[in-house]
């Protein structure tokens, strides 16, 4: 774990080397500074008033010495912590954002947000106070215990006999904590999830009075992340309990043993006051080290949960990453394509085939479940397919680099997702670089543009949190206007005016009508009276193509597609057969 923290460090590793070697210089001046102590108490025992005073001086000086070293070695591991976490973040937010659509459909929003909060504080804990402090605390251990043995190395071996035992109770007890912590941090992951649901969907909560069974499953997570965090408790509890007697009986062996050695003369005073003080480094660290060690075996279950989310396969990242020269053909092709998810026994989209020329629209239709939505996620290589079964202008889709194939497809879905930024902001998602002027265009071939010039702030107003300050027909109308502006060669519309009111799906409809025409098209529609216009239609059921033509020709057909459209204008058969 820590081999990777530190790999990770990259280049600020030189702030925790730097650390350490203040640690070392401090660790000497500590010794140093006992010295002149016990030099100071010989002068006071044997009346020598001139090396009184220059012991003292001395005694000042190595004291005033650890001041600046303290202050440069808190700026140093803070430097090296917080570069760390920063780039920690930076690394989670891109493997989260490159991870397959597959892998995060399978993992609560709630945990990732957990990795990036609860797991990385945890992970801040060691880099800025664990790591050094335990370093540290063993290197003046080891300093002092050479001090105390060079003083009288009998006193020194009785008053520390039992430090294997301290270290051999430490490494039993605190074992358990880095599983135990691990669990804790997944089930915080959970609380996390079940609070974000429930403030995500609060119109839902409250329309439907949910306090109580999402208060219920709040309260569940929340129970067993307590449980497990007790239970590391009574771990700590167990670890202070059993380490403290030991670490007092040093002092009484050395307090009874060194006092009898003073009275006998073997050693001085002098000496033993500085073999006590330094008894201190070596046994109290035995006091912290605990704590410590049971910090690191929680940072130790953070760190498993941060790199595993870090190991994770990230999209393909190889492959053509420019636009092809245009070449003869469908811009976009579907051949024989068949797919299941990978927990599934049986496809969801069977032996599919169908071309999308280029400039023309194609509207796919067909009942609830059909795979109609799934095609669009396949097309966007959302999920991996079999070689050869789509391509994208020209070349298999396996042959691009995702990012690059996704910049030849501009989306504008069902459940319209808007930033909490402005609305000018979020039509400029679709090209960033994008001017002022060429934002406007979009809005206006949108039809959003006089409504937002109608708001106080115009361009500049607030989107709120998901668009939730818009309706839906206005929050669909500036995912359009994003659409517009990306400019891409395909567009792809997933039944953009199907949860509209009939006022804001005529001026969505209105707004595509224009944008798309002569422009290549991919129409998943719930509303067949939108899809009149559509040069080729492709009606789908139980995941398989069952129809191919155009509106008029499958109504005349007598199949699937005129059964749909009967359902939806209530058996006007007589309007149909206009049609």
């Amino acid at each position: 774990m820590i081999r990777r923290l530190l790999a990770l460090a990259g280049p600020g590793r030189r702030w925790l080397f730097a650390a350490l070697a203040l640690d070392l210089l401090g660790a000497a001046l500590l010794i140093v500074g006992n010295h002149f102590n016990r030099g100071f108490f010989e002068a006071v025992t044997a009346g020598d008033a001139q090396a009184f005073w220059v012991y003292v001086g001395l005694a000042i000086a190595s004291s005033a010495a650890t001041a600046p070293l303290s202050y440069l070695r808190v700026r140093g591991i803070g430097q090296f912590a917080e570069g760390t976490l920063a780039r920690l973040r930076s690394a989670i937010a891109s493997r989260s954002a490159a991870l397959p659509f597959s892998a995060l459909e399978q993992r609560h929003t709630g945990d990732l947000v957990s990795v990036l909060n609860a797991d990385l504080e945890k992970l801040k804990t060691l880099l800025a106070s664990h790591l050094l402090e335990l370093i540290g605390q063993s290197v003046r251990a080891l300093a002092a215990f050479a001090y105390i043995v060079s003083v009288n190395w009998v006193l020194a071996l009785a008053a520390t006999i039992l430090t294997p035992l301290i270290f051999i109770a430490i490494s039993v007890l605190s074992a358990p904590i880095g599983k135990r912590s691990e669990e804790l941090q997944t089930d915080i992951g959970r609380v996390v999830g079940v609070a974000q649901d429930g403030l995500s969907g609060i119109m839902v909560v409250k329309a439907f009075n949910l306090n109580g069974p999402l208060g219920a499953r709040f309260d569940e997570a929340n129970a067993s992340a307590l449980r497990k965090g007790l239970g590391i408790a009574r771990l700590r509890a167990l670890i202070e309990g059993v380490t403290l007697p030991m670490a007092i009986t040093p002092f009484i062996l050395a307090i009874g043993l060194g006092g009898y050695f003073v009275i006998e003369g073997t050693i001085t005073f002098g000496a033993l006051f500085a073999f006590i003080n330094l008894l201190n480094f070596v046994v109290n660290p035995l006091g912290a080290i605990p704590n410590i060690l049971a910090g690191i075996q929680e940072s130790a279950g953070a760190a498993r949960r941060v790199f595993d989310l870090l190991d994770q396969p990230a999209e393909r990242a190889t492959g053509i990453v420019s636009t092809p020269a245009r070449e003869a053909g469908p811009a976009l092709a579907i051949e024989r394509l068949t797919f299941a998810f990978p927990e599934a026994d049986l496809p969801v989209v069977k032996d599919v085939s169908f071309t999308v020329p280029r400039g023309q629209t194609v509207a796919l239709v067909g009942p609830s479940g059909s795979g109609k939505s799934t095609l669009l996620k396949l097309i966007l290589g959302h999920y991996p397919t079999p070689p050869g079964s789509i391509h994208l202008l020209g070349h298999d889709l396996n042959d691009w680099q995702l990012s690059a194939a996704r910049d030849q497809l501009a989306l504008v879905a069902q459940d319209t997702y808007l930033f909490p930024v402005s609305l000018g902001e979020n039509i400029r998602l679709g090209r960033p670089e994008a001017t002022p002027a060429e934002v406007e265009r979009a809005a206006r071939l949108a039809n959003i543009h006089d409504f937002i010039a109608g708001l106080p702030d115009g361009y500049a107003t607030l989107a709120g949190e998901r668009g939730a300050r818009l309706s839906g027909g206005q929050r669909q109308r500036i995912a359009l206007a994003r659409a517009i502006l990306k400019d891409a060669p395909i567009l792809l519309l997933d039944e953009p005016t199907s949860a509209l009111d009939t006022e804001s799906e005529s001026l969505v409809q209105q707004a595509l009508e224009t944008y798309s025409r002569g422009r290549t098209t991919l129409v998943i529609a719930h509303r067949l009276s939108t899809i009149k216009n559509a040069d080729h239609v492709v009606v789908l059921e139980d995941g398989s193509v069952v129809e191919q033509g155009t509106h008029d020709a499958l109504l005349v057909r007598g199949g699937l597609y005129l059964e749909l459209y009967r359902r939806q204008f209530n058996g006007a058969s007589g309007e149909a057969s206009h049609e």
